[in-house]
């Protein structure tokens, strides 16, 4: 249920990322084909606030509804796994930043991105494989940490 529900959030936080950067580039007339303008990079900086909000909340709502159904419930829980689920996102979020960056600095040691290894028409390149393995990491900890302090169960 747990990865289910991973891919239902993945897909609300790139909806909500979509949405908001055609909102801003139709609706606002926000140049986003500039990527050094100040424009862009505040507006670039907001849309990923938004579609980060949108999947926290869908993961939060589905986590505690339909896959840690044994946590404990009752007044003051809502507020509190609130609280710490979003915690455990800000920290797997850092996790996800600093392990992409330390990845990708280590694959360019062994991979040459001008002629990156393909298999079936995708490029692994460095930065691919790199989010291959830090997705994996973060799937993994965002588990725990919710199994472990978020939804713990009943007592």
């Amino acid at each position: 249920m747990y990865l289910i529900f991973g891919v239902l959030t993945t897909a609300v936080g790139l909806g909500t990322y979509s949405l908001c950067f055609w909102i801003a580039e139709h609706a606002l007339n926000i140049p986003m084909d500039a990527p050094e303008s100040t424009a862009y990079i505040v507006t670039y900086f907001v849309i990923q606030i938004l579609q980060w909000v949108a999947a926290v909340l869908t993961a939060f709502y589905t986590n505690r509804r339909w896959v840690f159904t044994d946590a404990e419930r009752g007044e003051g829980t809502l507020v509190r796994q609130l609280t710490l689920f979003a915690g455990s996102r800000v920290l797997t979020l850092i996790l996800d930043i600093v392990s992409t960056y330390a990845f990708i600095y280590l694959l360019k040691l062994w991979i040459n991105d001008s002629a990156p290894p393909t298999l079936l028409g995708i490029s692994f390149t460095a930065e691919f494989i790199a989010k291959i393995i830090t997705s994996v990491l973060v799937v993994v900890a965002n588990y725990v940490l919710s199994k472990l302090f978020v939804f713990k169960n009943k007592k």
